[in-house]
């Protein structure tokens, strides 16, 4: 990813986003510097500025997410695959699609909400007899939730409503606010 041969206070370039006709630079919070193109930035995302905003390669654009992070959304803005995120581990992953929404990352987005349709119903033939599997995804399902209702993703929401209808909405105070609890709560009196 990056060039390990730099100290680690110097920032180090990576080795994938590299444009020598770059136009901006944007640096990790690990210090790892993108030189990208603004125009595929503006044509991919909705969280960066226009094309046509004056950019000097001295003005260091300082992102919050470590370059893995920014690695795998940078895939989005070039002709290149996406990463496959049936291979991240779910911390990541919610790092990852924080971050897509964040910056608006569309196409990144749109991958990781189909990622989440794949974590919310476990293909797992040892599922059904394994406790501590069962456990891991009520886990991921609530974390799944809390990110559905900060970003105001409707169609995940309604899908959770179904899944953890037999929730104790004790458990789930907490969480929901106001306008989803009282369908949620009408929702769980009508399954039982």
């Amino acid at each position: 990813m990056a060039n390990p041969s730099n100290s680690v206070d110097e920032p180090r370039t990576s080795d994938r986003f590299n444009a020598s006709d770059a136009d901006v630079l944007i640096r990790s919070s690990d210090n790892v510097d993108f030189f990208l193109h603004k125009k595929n930035l503006e044509c991919a995302t909705g969280g960066f500025p226009p094309a046509e905003t004056p950019s000097d390669l001295s003005d260091v654009v300082r992102l919050s997410e470590t370059a893995n992070i920014l690695e795998m959304l940078f895939t989005c803005i070039y002709p290149c695959p996406f990463p496959s995120l049936e291979e991240l581990d779910f911390d990541t992953f919610m790092l990852l699609v924080e971050a897509a929404e964040k910056y608006q990352f569309f196409g990144m987005i749109c991958a990781c909400r189909l990622h989440m349709k794949e974590i919310l119903y476990p293909t797992d033939p040892d599922f059904e007899s394994n406790f501590t599997l069962k456990q891991d995804l009520h886990i991921k399902r609530i974390q799944l939730l809390q990110f559905a209702i900060k970003h105001d993703v409707q169609d995940l929401i309604e899908e959770l409503r179904t899944i953890l209808v037999n929730v104790s909405l004790s458990d789930l105070v907490e969480i929901l606010p106001p306008h989803i609890y009282m369908p949620w709560v009408i929702a769980q009196s009508a399954a039982e």
